[in-house]
């Protein structure tokens, strides 16, 4: 399918090229993708061209009001932001690669914080590691490579919400992502492979 997307919503750089520059290592394939004995898969195509993340979590939980507690959860937040870019990676391949992103959706963050008298107020800035990943890998205003507020493309910037009062087993954090593609991938991707990675 052809679609011409705004200037903006289109990248000048190769995102393999930004991977380098971020230190992200995209691992290897049995790493990244789940046995199909697992219960839930990881990633799943779908013939419109969005894919939809299974929720990944990381850290220790709970996470609480303290500073240092919450610069452990943006933490992990960015360690399930890597996770999940190394899964689009090996759910593309070999029919597609990152740079058939067209742009990020929707995050869901699910924040594991104390239930109580102190309400936790810091679920954005938890879940502002994961969603600072996206921006720095395909563009938006929160990339490390955006200046002035002036972002270097918006193909990362998704819709969001960022939720406190989860009990995630121990986690601290568990994001989920959709992300949208050209559907004719999708679908050539799912008739030949199926639609769960």
């Amino acid at each position: 399918m052809q679609l011409e997307l705004p200037n903006r919503w289109q990248r000048d750089y190769d995102v393999y090229d930004r991977l380098g520059e971020l230190d992200i290592d995209l691992g290897r394939r049995e790493d990244a993708v789940a046995p199909e004995t697992n219960r839930i898969p990881r990633l799943i195509f779908t013939p419109s061209g969005l894919l939809f993340f299974s929720g990944s979590g990381a850290g220790e939980g709970p996470v609480t009001n303290d500073e240092a507690s919450v610069q452990k959860g943006y933490e992990a937040g960015r360690d399930v932001g890597h996770k999940h870019v190394r899964v689009l990676h090996w759910g593309l391949d070999p029919f597609g690669t990152l740079n058939d992103v067209w742009y990020c959706v929707k995050c869901i963050g699910m924040v594991h914080s104390p239930h109580g008298e102190d309400l936790f107020r810091n679920a954005p800035r938890v879940v502002d590691g994961y969603t600072e990943v996206w921006h720095d890998v395909f563009g938006g205003p929160l990339s490390q490579r955006a200046q002035a507020g002036e972002p270097d493309g918006r193909s990362g910037w998704h819709g969001r919400s960022a939720v406190g009062g989860f009990e995630i087993s121990a986690l601290a954090i568990e994001p989920e992502m959709i992300v949208q593609v050209d559907p004719d991938l999708a679908i050539r991707i799912i008739r030949e492979r199926g639609p769960h990675v």
